[in-house]
């Protein structure tokens, strides 16, 4: 292979030529060797250049085999699509993963609904990216819950359960984690071709058969309207198509906070109740139509109505050391406050972005670590009529009271009201 340098990588794409293989795999082998400073110019670089769709493939490819790669395989002779026994046992295996957005708590339920279904589900995630909660983050709020599996402790679990959540660790994809730090610290993140790498990288990674990307649109997403969150569908089909992968992209809307919940803890209570057949809401209904591109949805409003869904979501945080009984022991009473309507209205529009960083800011506590209880429930959503009297917001943290009201103004600032009445926002794009 070719010698290369890195200030050499970063003129060239500064001057706007692309990179061949071997420029991207010399970047990706060394790039525990390259300095941060430099290495953060060649991401700006690509960040403000972009790269072509060939670039995008290979950069995925060789992030994705940075590390170790599962190589999972279904047992054909244990999967019969017509036998209703068999046909739950083994389905292939699948992975699910969001563009970010605030509220979603939506691997927390869709994982357990598509283990239930018969699909293994291997999933690494990393944690919150910018003002989006990540998944693992809240399944941190679970008492005791394991996110760092190694290799055999994944592989064995999704064999024996069908389901493994795990933290993003050096053995897989670990130049995707480091490129990954780097833009959240360089105001890098809203690039789309390191959007759509980045995620693809992982999913390879996790060895899936079919990835399902959850991509969303509106004030609360990376990606803010539809032609931005076209071209990054666009962008994932097409590494999709020149690695030869079987993707499935959904654009959901992210102009409000997905379900009621924002923050670590409420946003696991809420999956909880879905799951346990307790709550319909728009996160019901985004799982419904994700594990829909799979299986009837018949089956999917089945699997979660039965309790089966409920059942496989108690094992695997048993599994994974979580302990639910002690979860709801920590948050059975939260402090909160909530702001009450002071006259007659509808919930117009928010800034879905704003909210995202009031419920992070909440979270943070002056000694770094985070306040997984703290965070906003919505009693409302955009559309709804609002009488005076009626709650709108809950505002909870282990915090002053203070803190509890300065938060409690700060939404209200992020969220617009109408005496006219107004549309609910579509789901589905």
């Amino acid at each position: 292979m070719n010698e290369f340098n890195i200030i050499g990588l970063i003129d060239k794409k500064i001057k706007g030529k692309s990179f061949d293989n071997d420029e991207i795999n010399w970047i990706i082998n060394n790039i525990y060797s390259i300095p941060d400073f430099q290495l953060s110019a060649w991401v700006t670089a690509v960040f403000i250049k972009g790269l072509d769709k060939k670039e995008t493939a290979e950069l995925t490819r060789a992030m994705a085999y940075s590390g170790h790669v599962l190589t999972l395989k279904r047992h054909e002779e244990d999967y019969d699509s017509n036998n209703p026994e068999t046909a739950v046992s083994n389905r292939g295996f699948v992975d699910k993963h969001s563009t970010g957005g605030v509220g979603d708590k939506v691997s927390l339920v869709l994982s357990p609904v598509l283990a239930a279904l018969g699909f293994k589900v291997s999933k690494f995630s990393g944690g919150s990216l910018g003002y989006t909660g990540g998944t693992v983050d809240k399944l941190m709020s679970i008492p005791g819950f394991r996110l760092d599996l190694d290799i055999k402790e994944f592989e064995a679990q999704i064999k024996d359960l069908g389901i493994a959540i795990a933290s993003q660790t050096e053995d897989f994809a670990p130049a995707d984690k480091k490129i990954y730090a780097l833009r959240d610290k360089t105001a890098t993140v809203e690039s789309i071709p390191l959007i759509a790498s980045s995620v693809m990288s992982k999913k390879i990674a996790a060895g899936a058969d079919t990835i399902l990307i959850d991509l969303k649109c509106g004030s609360g997403a990376f990606m803010k309207d539809k032609s931005s969150a076209k071209a990054l569908r666009k962008q994932i089909l097409s590494i999709a198509d020149e690695l030869k992968l079987d993707v499935k992209v959904l654009i959901s809307n992210m102009d409000q906070p997905l379900g009621y919940a924002v923050g670590n803890a409420l946003e696991v209570q809420e999956a909880i109740e879905i799951l346990d057949g307790k709550l319909k809401n728009d996160t019901y209904d985004l799982v419904i139509e994700l594990a829909s591109q799979l299986v009837p949805k018949s089956e999917v409003i089945d699997v979660i109505e039965s309790g089966k869904a409920a059942v496989k979501f108690d094992e695997w945080i048993s599994a994974q050391n979580g302990d639910l009984k002690k979860f709801k022991e920590t948050y059975s009473n939260i402090p909160n406050e909530t702001y009450i309507a002071t006259d007659d209205a509808y919930m117009k529009s928010m800034s879905c972005e704003m909210i995202g960083n009031i419920a992070n800011n909440l979270a943070l506590k002056e000694d770094g670590t985070k306040d997984y209880s703290a965070g906003i429930i919505f009693h409302k959503k955009l559309g709804d009529s609002v009488k005076k009297g009626e709650k709108i917001f809950s505002v909870y943290a282990n915090a002053e009271k203070e803190l509890i009201d300065n938060a409690i103004a700060q939404v209200l600032e992020s969220v617009y009201f109408s005496h006219s009445k107004v549309s609910s926002p579509k789901l589905f794009n």
